[in-house]
């Protein structure tokens, strides 16, 4: 595959994914968040699991610290909802309104992982930087930057997340039980993609972040 094509293909992908973007993401959330408010109630509600300043010291609960405030509401929302399905994080976020949620977003997005330098002379799966056009995968650096870090819309960051958790989500997406990405367009391409090509994405991810991948 040329180096237009995959131009084309990049440009391509990211129309559509702004296109399915719940209209809501695209003007801006018209609550602003209160960090300080935020670090309140996340300091009743998440830390337990999710480790004081969003910095997790279990395998399978993600940090937050970093994520962005957009991506971190609507996640609040789906669960409160339950258009994302967790029994636990359903008690803890179905009492909070709008305010305290976007609060607590806007804690964990001001929030930042330690820095720690991606570990050497990592080998780059070809689904990070050209994707694999006969299955229609775009590069996954597409919308997650090529450090792992965008932040754009509600793009999650990878890079530092678990190797755990990470292959714990796709591992959802592809069997249908998580399906709340914008226009389901997350959950297409991951179930597209062999169990070993989620596992080698999900400890790239971590190492990028120079956590160890195991």
């Amino acid at each position: 595959m040329n180096n237009n094509k995959i131009s084309h293909l990049r440009l391509t992908i990211l129309f559509v994914f702004m296109a399915l973007l719940p209209m809501s993401l695209q003007a801006g959330d018209s609550v602003k968040g209160n960090p300080e408010n935020g670090s309140k109630l996340a300091a009743k509600k998440c830390d337990k699991c999710h480790g004081s300043g969003g910095i997790s010291d279990d395998p399978d609960t993600p940090h937050l610290a970093s994520l962005n405030a957009a991506y971190l509401l609507k996640q609040l929302k789906d669960y409160k909802s339950k258009v994302r399905d967790d029994r636990n994080m359903y008690k803890r976020v179905r009492k909070l309104d709008g305010q305290q949620m976007a609060d607590v977003a806007s804690w964990y997005a001001s929030q930042t992982l330690p820095s720690i330098k991606p570990i050497a002379g990592l080998d780059i799966p070809q689904l990070v930087n050209k994707g694999d056009s006969s299955r229609s995968i775009p590069p996954c650096d597409v919308c997650h930057g090529e450090d792992g870090k965008t932040v754009a819309g509600e793009t999650p960051v990878l890079a530092g997340q678990y190797a755990d958790y990470l292959i714990y989500t796709m591992e959802n997406f592809a069997d249908g039980s998580r399906s709340n990405d914008p226009g389901g367009a997350v959950q297409t391409i991951i179930k597209k993609m062999s169990d070993v090509e989620i596992e080698a994405l999900a400890k790239y991810y971590a190492a990028l972040g120079g956590r160890p991948a195991d």
